[in-house]
């Protein structure tokens, strides 16, 4: 536990600077982000591990996706350009078997469309939606630890994550909820109340999905973490895995609640 709270003040120090400037700093961070998370994500493969040309085109995906892609969500051509290539690789490469090959696919997109919608909500919306974000995300986290360490008693998914509890998890959705509402309410945010805290409520939830999606990941490969670069938290992808599904779908309900409320 110590050695977890050490590695999280520090991952602090580093990562709040970053986001509240904003601009380079932010950029130079969310690049070192996703060139570690497609190294984990590829480096958890075995029996057989994926070929080394696999990480540029993973890579290429995922920083352009990061970069270039001007839209609030991923262009569907630069997806579907993305599973094109990998099909064609499955055809001269026979560790890429259609399981290998959805992942792939997957979790390079997982990555590539959380990052993006990371650094659009900076660029768009302010750092002000970063933390309602982060409120919501790591929140739901911490109820759900301290809920199901003090009440857990049924088990809310055992396949993909033993130590998760039901009752851990309706402690994180309450505690994700009224934090990052709260916030919301506190800086007056431009959207009916009603809409904003619905929101944080789906928002509380997805995170545990996402939670979820990538431990099943890991399960395919019968690896416990990402990797070992965090200690007391694993790899990137083990500490953001939450944050980065949740970004995603935070885009997603802003725009469609700014085409419902216009």
């Amino acid at each position: 536990m110590k050695t977890r709270i050490i590695t999280g003040l520090i991952l602090l120090a580093v990562i709040l600077p970053c986001v509240i400037l904003g601009g380079i700093a932010f950029k130079i961070l969310l690049g070192i982000v996703a060139g570690v998370a497609v190294f984990e994500m590829l480096s958890i493969c075995n029996r057989p591990r994926a070929h080394f040309y696999l990480y540029p085109i993973v890579g290429l995906f995922v920083f352009y996706s990061l970069f270039f892609d001007q839209s609030l969500l991923i262009s569907s051509e630069i997806m579907i350009l993305y599973m094109i290539v990998l099909m064609a690789c499955s055809m001269f490469d026979d560790g890429i078997n259609f399981l290998r090959l959805s992942y792939y696919f997957t979790a390079g997109v997982l990555i590539g469309m959380g990052l993006h919608m990371l650094y659009q909500l900076r660029l768009t919306y302010g750092f002000d939606y970063i933390l309602i974000l982060a409120l919501a995300t790591f929140g739901t986290d911490t109820g759900a630890y301290f809920t199901g360490m003090c009440l857990g008693r049924h088990k809310l998914n055992p396949r993909l994550s033993p130590k998760k509890t039901i009752e851990g998890s309706i402690g994180g959705i309450i505690l994700g909820t009224v934090l990052s509402g709260a916030y919301g309410a506190y800086i007056q945010i431009d959207m009916p109340l009603v809409w904003f805290i619905v929101m944080c409520f789906i928002l509380t939830i997805t995170s545990q999905i996402g939670d979820l999606t990538f431990s099943s990941m890991k399960r395919i490969f019968e690896v416990k973490d990402f990797s070992q670069l965090l200690p007391g938290h694993g790899g990137i992808l083990d500490r953001f895995d939450s944050i980065l599904f949740n970004a995603m779908v935070f885009g997603i309900l802003l725009h469609f609640i700014t085409m419902v409320v216009a």
